[in-house]
């Protein structure tokens, strides 16, 4: 409006001095400057504004005269000047609006770019994934710090180096993927690529790696770039999932119910071999189906329903049916199914397992059966708890009677203590003293009849103070005891003659003995006694004759007579030796086993047989049972524990004593000088080659000292050495010098390392003092005889239960004593503590598996071999040997096996290290 009014003031000043001039000449300018400034709508208003101010200028006359047309076509060429003007400065607005526009979106595209640009560079720098861009000479022409890191290569040292520069062991594969790529243009990706770099030396790593094209806007391929994840812990996850997968396979087929498994919708995808051997059906070839297929149509129908609410539910499955056999039969199963959810607490499979209970189901309904049965019982219990009541009561006087029992065996303990303490020095004694004696014979001329006489009392008197300490040490449970398998009833009938002998005339013998016997394991030679000794007591008890019976049967003790008489509830075989004499009264009974109490006269007995009855009774892991009534006679029962394995023939015959053996190289090892000498006295005479030594610590420098070829071959050792080493110790060391030794024990009181509860170890030799130097000779010449296999201790190594239970079975199988270990450090520590303590025998074999949880088994192997020299090796891996060969294959001493292997492998393995091991 300012501009119009402008350009009219403008026009009415000079109107009268450009009469000549165009009147409208200065108003074109100022609408061109409305209508650019205002836009399109605001230079219109302005024109028509300016249209009619000028018509107000024009005078009146002239509308109404003859100057009208020209009047009309001046103001007409005025509007159409102006409404050019109009659209000229219209479009020339709109172009300097677009003109700003697009100024304005450079300017965003230009931000925009420049944000993009620092993003891909942030990411290029900071993503996990490690990128990298190659030229068409294969060299480094970007790198992100991620890749850095992995490789351990800075930035910097990559740019405008190749790959063989700088990591040599992946130049090959890199180069030929990154000439693919330039030549084909191609995508290459997941290409997995493993080795060691500086970032991690002597570690293998694994990386995923992808190769791309990276082309300009001609599309050509100007660089080729590359992204590089790392997998290696997810290699390691792989491992660790495939053992773990081996592992449930072993205990899925090791189990002896039906194993299976599904996925989340309940779908079975694996089956182990029990359901094959039970239905028939193949789970390989697909004729197996699913396994609610083989159930009872009877209950198929309420299982499936059951089956598929705990799908939807995910509840545990627990349901008890009949499954169809491969003969068409039907047996009771408890089919069992859990659940396995992922870390979002959706199932991701079900486990599940089918337990045969046809036996408890038929017991179970054996039990509905009985119970009408039992509510009737109900009614005679409660009129027998009146007489429970009264049996009540009875037991409160037998619990009385026990604890004096218990009183009764606590003071005969404590005697048995006391009389065992002396039998070892005294037995030495005796050893010297009948040793003494027998060379003293030997020198005495046949014509020197009276001190031959004299000779011989003090022997028979030696003999029996010798027998005097073996009833002490029986009593006592302190005598070592030579168990064999035993045939009762062909003991008893090989002792008829010696029972008829002993019993005289007057008295009838009578045996009766059980079908069908069971075996025990006892020494004989006690048992022999205990029964003569019972017969005798039995021919005194009837001075005028009588009848002595001796039956054996088969008995079982159950718990409440075990609890009530201090022995083990279990079969026994049971010898009962009654006769019809005058019996005992209660008061003697109540001693009758107590050492030195006789109802004889002080020169008719010692008062030891029924004490040392009692004693190697109770030591063989026996009960003894006297019952007696006065006028009536007495019955003794011996209760002897049941042998369960069978008793071979073998067993059964007794070995004969060798007539004559080689001669042998002998060490004595013995404490007591006097007991020595006689020793190496006896053994040379017998043509032997023999040393000697007074403790462990001697014989050890001893034999060291010994060139190899002339160590002993027998060690005759005292168990009791004093201080420092014992007998059994001294075995242990001397056997790793030297493996083949035979060992002699000898001992007056044995109660440690060769005994258990006074029992000799399988295996053993043992020689009790008093001996004779006949019966020294007598028992080396027996052991020079005897074979020795090359066994010993061995070491198991093996994380696998299953695995270690089967090896464990078969090396002891072989005679091996078996140390397992589940991780590669605690076989160290048993290796390190056996070579440490000399009273552990040393390793002479290991068995390792490779893959341990803490460490490898070839890691394990080189330091077991370190500690132990010379010790043989099998190496299980699961992984094939080939990697093992290059270190291990030909090393005598270590033999490859591979897993899974059976006993025939390890046999083999064994076989071929020099170990005498039978098919």
């Amino acid at each position: 409006m300012a501009v119009i009014a402008a350009a009219f003031a403008l026009r009415s000043l000079s109107a009268y001095a450009l009469r000549d001039y165009a009147p409208f000449l200065l108003q074109i300018p100022a609408v061109l400057l409305v209508a650019l400034v205002g836009g399109l709508r605001v230079g219109l208003f302005g024109l028509v504004l300016a249209v009619g101010a000028n018509a107000t200028f024009v005078p009146g006359e002239t509308w109404t005269g003859a100057n009208a047309t020209g009047a009309i076509v001046s103001l007409t060429s005025f509007a159409i000047n102006g409404l050019a003007c109009c659209l000229i400065a219209a479009l020339l607005r709109a172009s300097l609006v677009n003109l700003d526009q697009t100024r304005a979106s450079l300017a965003e595209t230009a931000r925009e770019k420049e944000t993009t640009l620092a993003t891909l560079e942030s990411l290029l720098s900071h993503a996990p994934l490690g990128f990298a861009f190659f030229d068409r000479d294969r060299r480094f022409v970007q790198v992100n710090e991620t890749l850095a890191r992995m490789g351990g290569i800075s930035r910097e040292t990559h740019l405008g180096r190749t790959v063989a520069e700088l990591l040599p062991e992946f130049a090959d594969r890199t180069a030929a993927l990154i000439d693919r790529v330039f030549e084909t243009g191609e995508v290459v990706p997941d290409v997995e690529i493993q080795g060691m770099t500086p970032a991690k030396p002597g570690v293998e790593r694994h990386w995923l790696v992808s190769f791309y094209p990276v082309r300009d806007g001609a599309g050509v391929t100007r660089f080729v770039g590359t992204t590089v994840v790392e997998i290696s812990e997810i290699k390691k996850a792989e491992q660790r999932l495939a053992v773990s997968e081996r592992r449930y396979r072993l205990l899925a087929e090791a189990l002896p119910k039906m194993v299976w498994t599904a996925d989340p919708q309940g779908e079975g995808d694996y089956y182990n071999h029990r359901w094959e051997e039970y239905t028939g059906a193949s789970v390989e070839d697909g004729s197996f189906g699913e396994w609610f297929g083989y159930v009872h149509p009877d209950e198929k129908g309420e299982l499936t329903l059951a089956w598929q609410a705990s799908i939807a539910s995910g509840e545990p499955f627990n349901r008890e049916c009949r499954f169809r056999a491969a003969d068409g039969s039907y047996r009771w199963f408890l089919c069992r199914a859990v659940p396995v959810r992922d870390e979002d607490g959706r199932v991701d499979r079900w486990y599940g397992s089918c337990t045969d209970i046809a036996e408890i189901v038929a017991a179970r309904e054996a039990l509905a059966r009985s119970h009408e049965e039992l509510e009737r019982l109900v009614a005679q219990r409660t009129t027998e708890l009146a007489q429970a009541n009264e049996r009540l009561r009875m037991e409160m006087k037998e619990r009385f009677a026990t604890e004096a029992q218990l009183r009764q065996a606590q003071k005969m303990e404590a005697v048995g203590q006391l009389t065992g303490g002396i039998a070892h020095d005294f037995n030495n004694l005796l050893t010297v003293i009948v040793g003494n004696l027998e060379a003293a014979e030997r020198r005495i001329g046949p014509e020197n009849l009276q001190a031959r006489t004299f000779l011989d009392h003090c022997r028979q008197g030696a003999m029996r103070a010798a027998t005097l300490t073996q009833r002490l040490l029986a009593f006592s449970r302190r005598q070592p005891l030579d168990p064999k398998p035993t045939d009762v009833n062909r003991l008893l009938v090989g002792m008829s003659q010696m029972l008829r002998s002993a019993l005289g005339e007057r008295v009838t013998l009578e045996t009766v003995l059980s079908g069908g016997l069971w075996p025990t394991e006892i020494d004989r030679n006690q048992l022999e006694n205990a029964v003569l000794n019972l017969a005798v007591n039995a021919r005194d008890a009837m001075p005028d004759g009588g009848k002595l019976t001796i039956e054996t049967a088969n008995a079982y003790l159950d718990d409440a007579y075990a609890e009530a008489h201090d022995v083990v509830a279990g079969q026994y075989v049971v010898i009962c030796v009654s006769d019809t004499g005058t019996g005992m009264p209660p008061e003697v009974m109540a001693r009758v086993f107590e050492p030195f109490y006789s109802t004889k006269g002080p020169r008719d007995g010692t008062g030891l047989g029924l004490s040392q009855v009692y004693g190697f009774v109770k030591q063989s892991g026996g009960h003894v049972k006297i019952y007696s009534e006065v006028g009536e006679g007495t019955t003794v029962k011996l209760y002897l524990p049941r042998l369960e394995r069978p008793v071979d023939e073998d067993e059964r015959a007794e070995r004969q004593e060798p007539a004559e053996a080689r001669k042998a190289r002998i060490l004595v090892v013995e404490d007591d000088p006097q007991a020595r000498q006689l020793g190496v006295g006896a053994l040379r005479a017998a043509g032997h080659e023999v040393s000697e030594a007074e403790n462990g610590a001697a014989a050890l420098a001893l034999v060291e000292a010994l060139d190899p070829a002339q160590r002993p071959e027998v060690l005759f050792t005292d168990i009791r050495l004093g201080a420092g080493l014992d007998g059994p110790a001294l075995a242990a060391r001397l056997r790793a010098v030297v493996p083949q030794i035979r060992v002699l024990f000898t001992t007056g009181y044995a109660r440690n390392a060769v005994l258990r509860q006074g029992r000799l170890d399988r295996g053993v030799n043992l020689l009790t003092k008093p001996f004779t130097q006949a019966e020294l000779v007598r028992k080396v010449t027996s052991i020079l005889e005897q074979a020795i296999e090359r066994k010993g201790a061995a070491l198991l190594v093996e994380d696998e239960p299953f695995v270690a239970m089967v090896a464990q079975q078969i090396l002891e199988d072989h005679g091996f004593e078996v140390t397992v270990a589940s991780h590669g450090k605690a076989a160290l520590a048993h290796a390190q503590a056996a070579q440490e303590m000399p009273e552990r025998e040393a390793f002479r074999l290991a068995v390792v598996d490779l893959g341990l949880p803490d460490m490898r088994g070839d890691e394990v192997v080189r330091e077991l071999r370190t500690l132990v020299p010379g010790l043989c090796v099998v190496i299980a891996t699961g992984y094939g040997t080939e990697d093992l060969e290059g270190e291990f294959g030909g090393v005598e001493g270590v033999a490859l096996v591979g897993k899974p292997y059976d006993g025939a492998t390890l046999r083999g393995a064994l076989r071929g290290m020099g170990f005498n091991i039978p098919d």
